[in-house]
């Protein structure tokens, strides 16, 4: 058994849209991962070819590659594995160690092996049936969301079945538009992949409708060694415990965090708080309280999230990466346990 942390989103679209539509002319997120699972392990493709994007030097992101992507064919529904890269220079690794003192640490670098892609692997379950997928982490902090995100829209984009090419013109894509798989005229239609956390309903709206008897506010916390924002946190804090200067001593493990203040937040610093949360939150305890006149207990926005713990028995391959099929075969086994979740 391993310790996954699951958090469910809407995908709110997928696929080849007119202006203003709600509903796609063609195409869908069942339709698009098979054909992306056809791409992968088509011959001659292999790990590094599976990027559905270029890198411009404005941007702030690396490359996201398809790890892996198997299916169950009684349920429809995917799993995803992608390959997030991480930086590095010339065929090394940057390090520093944690310890040293601020302004003259050394760097040291690791070497990387030959033609080898510095990264970690995240797992996203989607379930077409209900256009939803999650995303499912074990070791890591990060869930891979802000990659694959980008991985589906290029996909849907430039380098799907529905793509219809032009072999005039200059550019690497000269894509004239988007036609359905039984058709050859291209359309010009909006090609479209948009997701959204999913909210419980009536958790935030009740938040907001109350906002006016908010009282105080309580922050959870975590924080973590390593981490510049959580070491300055941890420092001011230890500060207060005693009356005259002291050394906080080292943040060597995780830590747990409470603070709370009296404070009604204005309607857009509510927004902004609820927002910030919900892209930035990674733990159960990173949470966000209102005391509301009337409630026993604060109202916490953990609690609006289709989002839980979870011990799922699967495969590990290595210390880094899990079984997609493994993965699969045990979500599918909760499946109805799993999606009671999305429940108010």
């Amino acid at each position: 058994m391993e310790a996954a942390k699951i958090t469910f989103y809407e995908i709110e679209r997928c696929g080849y849209y007119r202006h203003g539509e709600q509903t796609p002319e063609f195409g869908n997120v069942g339709l698009i991962l098979q054909q992306i699972k056809n791409w992968v392990h088509s011959d001659g493709v292999s790990l590094e070819d599976t990027c559905t994007y270029a890198i411009e030097e404005s941007e702030d992101v690396l490359r996201t590659f398809c790890y892996d992507i198997v299916s169950d064919a009684s349920t429809g529904d995917y799993l995803l594995t992608t390959w997030n890269e991480t930086p590095s220079y010339d065929g090394k690794v940057a390090a520093v160690k944690g310890a040293s003192k601020v302004g003259s640490a050394k760097v040291e670098f690791g070497k990387l092996p030959k033609n080898s892609i510095p990264g970690y692997a995240t797992y996203f379950w989607f379930i077409p049936s209900r256009n939803l997928f999650a995303t499912i982490r074990f070791q890591h902090r990060m869930n891979g969301k802000r990659g694959l995100d980008k991985y589906m829209k290029e996909y849907v984009g430039k380098l799907s079945d529905y793509v219809v090419e032009s072999e005039d013109g200059d550019a690497d894509f000269n894509i004239i538009g988007y036609a359905d798989l039984d058709e050859s005229n291209p359309q010009g239609l909006n090609a479209l992949f948009r997701t959204s956390i999913v909210r419980k309903p009536g958790k935030i709206s009740y938040i907001f409708k109350n906002r006016r008897s908010i009282r105080k506010i309580v922050r959870h916390n975590k924080l973590i060694p390593n981490d510049k924002v959580s070491k300055g946190t941890w420092e001011q804090a230890f500060k207060h415990l005693f009356s005259e200067a002291r050394s906080a001593p080292p943040l060597d493990s995780s830590v747990n965090f409470s603070y709370e203040f009296l404070y009604m937040p204005e309607e857009d610093e509510l927004k902004d708080m609820v927002r910030e949360w919900e892209e930035n939150h990674d733990s159960k305890w990173d949470d966000i309280g209102f005391g509301i006149s009337g409630e026993q207990t604060p109202v916490w926005l953990s609690n609006s999230l289709a989002r839980d713990d979870v011990d799922l028995d699967v495969k590990r391959m290595d210390e880094e990466v899990v079984d997609g099929k493994s993965i699969l075969k045990e979500v599918c086994r909760q499946r109805d346990r799993l999606l009671t979740l999305l429940e108010s």
